[in-house]
């Protein structure tokens, strides 16, 4: 249990700083998710860079969205309404590996700005999407 422990606490320095930079990234590139298009460009993002993470294998992700007032700030729009992530549910080859579903899980709430309870990481094949 130690051992896992020192593991989990190794990858989480370097990794928080990747995780940060693309969600930086992805707040800068985003756009209102008002649109199937738009999700759909975001569920592709998102699944590219977990596939990248080390582990993970083929990785699919659905996004649920709902409409949330707006203001300024809020995904670059305009006063009004936008839909907002709220929830996600990854399917990745690799997730059978408890470090790898963790590290999963953690990446998707930081690139959504999700809490824990709105994210799954489950095991499956992707189907070569």
């Amino acid at each position: 249990m130690k051992r896992m422990l020192m593991r989990l606490r190794a990858a989480f320095t370097p990794q928080a700083a990747l995780l940060l930079a693309a969600a930086l990234l992805l707040l800068a590139l985003g756009g209102s998710l008002t649109d199937g298009g738009a999700q759909e460009d975001l569920e592709s993002r998102v699944e590219r860079t977990l596939s990248a993470m080390e582990g993970a294998g083929r990785v699919q992700v659905v996004i649920m969205t709902r409409a949330q007032q707006a203001d300024s700030s809020a995904w670059g729009q305009e006063d009004g309404t936008a839909e907002v992530p709220c929830g996600a549910v990854a399917v990745a080859e690799g997730a059978g590996d408890p470090l790898v579903r963790i590290e999963l899980e953690q990446a998707l709430c930081a690139l959504l700005g999700l809490p824990a309870s709105a994210v799954s990481v489950v095991t499956g094949t992707t189907g070569g999407k």
